[in-house]
């Protein structure tokens, strides 16, 4: 195990502390700030707070769920500058989110990652509110207002249904209160960031309040460009990011609730950057000519050279009614939404100053959801949930590809290849579970889901660079369209060991729904299947002070779905395919300590072994692979086995201090320092070291806060990625058109930043 050197010097200083990034009892930070009863000789000083989550779709306390769940409160979110699912992955363990084509693609213990066809699901669920969102393009301006995220580690396959065989994501906003009350505030940072925010919620009446929030931001970006084409900007950032949210809620005297929300979000990026991490040369002959021209490409990663006008432009709306009503014993919750996106996206292709490729794609996505469910009154030994489920997405994407040639008579233009996808997807579940108490700290708990999937899609190949298309879909061989039904489970037990410990194991099965490749040849591919055993301990001793919690974890996983970027039938296209059988398990240890009334340490540690006990598959970017003659299938394909899953870190450390002050007359002070460390990890399941692999490396934040005293004011300043270690997020085969090389994204270099609010 490779230590960075920032991390040896972090865990010297530190060696008792993790971080208040808080693993999985993430984020108690914003429940233990001091108050007058805290820090009382009464109280005896500081304490370890409660958390309320709701992962359980019932509110529980966080030291009492049997989940690995990591939940982080809205003001530690602005706090550390936590404003994008990006940002979040440095908190949590075994999370890594990725960026392909402006989608984000996220992974929780190397489960997860999609493809972006029409029809792709995500193994890792993110929901919005309750709302499930099956493409989060723009998702990153969505934290704002932020009740709480909470992150559950593992699958989740009985309340939150086939998309949750890694986990879940959900994103909740603040609701309307009976007190008039509000925000503003300000943000600048560094590449000429700056933001303006606002928060208004007014009670109409008794039983009536409102509450409106926006936001609105733009960045320079930290990709620049070195291009001075017309229509070329400097960076790939933002121009312009907004979010608006308006929600009406209405509390009735008999125990009914209803609320309306509606979410508005445009997004105006300046583009997405293809950064080359080889170059082969490929495609028609003219355009091998000219790729030959080609100059060096930039040494630093963070610079780039395209001479396309590049954009990224997001368009979305949501809105939902949700209605709960008391029964005495029995509390009725319905929630019906809709989520319409449009997304336009241009970039260069070939990431050069040389006019070879330029990529268009338009999404126009419309989804509605319903959801109802029954739960009762959890006083009673039993307690139980029954729930109805249905969800249906209608997508559309359009992709074109202009691609030109070198000959002796000059520059040409080739045909462009156009492709038409249609998708639609559709679940409906049914799902159910029961608590029983046998003692008053021993409980049995059994979850059921049944789930049937139907995806119909169509491909037209309008153009194809001149050469013959390939088959559209449906055709004779390939009806695009396929069909999935199954029955998940769930069985646990809980027990209260003592007032402060609680236990809890559990077995479960998960399931992601087949599909075919529609983008590609139509060719099928099977469900994801999983065996999950969970078992763990949450504790909380000292009187309070200190925290330690364990979950260890093995997960049994049948036809694992990869996608890759292929050339199949003369064109580009997606291809998913299985891995017969991988195996995970791991262990991930959090702790807290609470060292005096104004220190508070934090650290946790989290152990993942994840390798394919048989996958065959073959590099894209390998045009002529030596041909394997063990493939059980006769297509020689070389053998993967003992790789190692993309995305996963056998060893991760987080580290953490913070310290809170009481300056009197001068008002109040928090500091703290987080430190998270990863080890090496692969970003493709074919593990090539010069590729794939990402070496160890570690990333440090620092946050001050200062509150004014006798004000609502407040001023944060930080500073993200202290080392300015930047690093690979994702590999991309580009198509055989442009050579079948491998691209990257990376991650955020050193950021600083101010954030002025006033609270009112």
């Amino acid at each position: 195990m490779k230590f960075h050197t920032s991390t040896s010097i972090l865990f010297a200083a530190a060696l008792l502390a993790p971080q208040a990034v808080f693993s999985q009892e993430a984020d108690d930070t914003s429940a233990v700030e001091i108050s007058d009863a805290e820090t009382s000789t009464e109280a005896a000083g500081r304490r370890l707070g409660t958390v309320t989550v709701t992962a359980q779709k019932r509110e529980t306390s966080l030291q009492s769920t049997p989940v690995a769940i990591s939940a982080f409160e809205g003001e530690t979110l602005e706090e550390r500058g936590i404003d994008d699912l990006a940002n979040l992955q440095s908190y949590i363990p075994n999370l890594h989110v990725g960026e392909e084509q402006g989608q984000f693609k996220i992974s929780l213990r190397g489960i997860g990652l999609q493809g972006t066809s029409t029809i792709s699901d995500s193994g890792v669920a993110f929901y919005i509110d309750g709302n499930y969102i099956a493409r989060p393009i723009g998702g990153t301006a969505t934290f704002h207002d932020i009740e709480r995220i909470e992150v559950l580690r593992g699958p989740q396959g009985t309340l939150y249904g086939r998309n949750a065989t890694g986990g879940v994501v959900n994103v909740i906003s603040k609701l309307p209160t009976d007190t008039f009350e509000g925000s503003i505030g300000a943000s600048a940072g560094s590449r000429d960031f700056y933001e303006v925010r606002g928060v208004l919620n007014v009670p109409l009446s008794d039983n009536v309040a409102a509450r409106f929030s926006g936001v609105y931001n733009e960045e320079e970006g930290y990709i620049e460009n070195q291009s001075d084409v017309a229509g070329t900007q400097d960076f790939f950032g933002s121009n312009g990011d907004t979010a608006l949210r308006g929600q009406l809620l209405f509390t009735g005297d008999d125990g009914l609730d209803v609320l309306l929300s509606a979410t508005y979000n445009d997004r105006d990026g300046s583009g997405v950057n293809m950064a080359y991490l080889e170059r082969n040369i490929g495609g028609p002959p003219p355009t091998q000519a000219l790729l030959m021209t080609l100059p060096p490409d930039p040494t630093d990663p963070l610079t780039a050279n395209n001479d396309a006008p590049a954009f990224n432009k997001t368009e979305s709306f949501s809105t939902f009614a949700r209605v709960t009503k008391d029964f005495g014993g029995v509390e009725a919750f319905l929630q019906a939404s809709y989520y319409e996106l449009e997304a336009d996206l241009q970039q260069d292709f070939d990431g050069s100053p040389v006019d070879v490729s330029t990529f268009n794609k338009f999404d126009d996505t419309d989804a509605h959801s319903i959801e109802a469910r029954l739960s009762s009154d959890t006083d009673s030994p039993l307690s139980w949930i029954i729930g109805a489920y249905y969800f249906k997405e209608d997508t559309y994407i359009f992709r074109r590809v202009r691609l030109n040639g070198l000959t002796p008579g000059g520059v040409i233009n080739l045909p462009d290849f156009l492709l038409d996808e249609n998708g639609e997807s559709q679940t409906m579940a049914a799902f159910g579970t029961a608590t029983y108490a046998f003692t008053p700290t021993f409980r049995a708990s059994l979850g059921l889901r049944y789930t049937e999937d139907e995806k119909t899609g169509t491909k037209v190949t309008r153009g194809n660079f001149g050469a013959p298309f390939p088959p559209d879909i449906p055709n004779a061989a390939f009806p695009g369209e396929a069909e999935f039904s199954k029955l998940t489970w769930r069985a646990g037990i809980e027990w209260d060991a003592t007032d402060q410990m609680f236990v809890y194991a559990s077995a479960s099965s998960g399931y992601k729904a087949g599909g075919f490749n529609a983008t590609s040849n139509g060719l099928p591919y099977d469900p994801e299947e999983i065996i999950a055993y969970e078992a763990g301990i949450k504790s909380d001793f000292w009187e309070n002070r200190a925290r330690v919690n364990v979950d260890a974890f093995y997960y049994d996983y049948t036809d694992l779905q990869l996608t890759t970027l292929r050339t199949i039938n003369n064109a580009p296209g997606q291809f998913t395919t299985n891995a017969a059988a991988t195996t995970l398990y791991g262990i991930e240890f959090d702790t807290q300590f609470v060292l005096s009334d104004n220190w508070l340490l934090n650290a946790s540690y989290s152990f993942i072994d994840a390798e394919f006990d048989e996958l065959y598959s073959t590099d894209p970017r390998d045009p002529n692979p030596p041909f394997n003659p063990n493939d059980p299938e006769g297509l020689g394909r070389s053998d993967l086995s003992g790789n190692k899953l993309p995305y996963v870190s056998e060893h991760t450390i987080n580290l953490g201090l913070q310290y809170d002050t009481d300056l009197g007359n001068y008002g109040r002070l928090t500091a703290a320092v987080n430190h998270a460390w990863r080890d090496d990890m692969y970003l493709r399941e074919h593990n090539d070291p010069m590729i794939d692999l990402v070496e160890a490396n570690g990333k440090t934040d620092v946050t001050v806060t200062y509150y004014v005293a006798d004000t609502n004011f407040r001023i944060t300043g930080y500073v993200t990625n202290i080392e300015d270690d930047v690093q690979k997020t994702n590999v991309f085969v580009s198509p055989g058109f442009v050579g079948l090389s491998a691209t990257s994204a990376y991650t955020k270099p050193r950021t600083f930043g101010v954030r002025l609010d006033y609270d009112f």
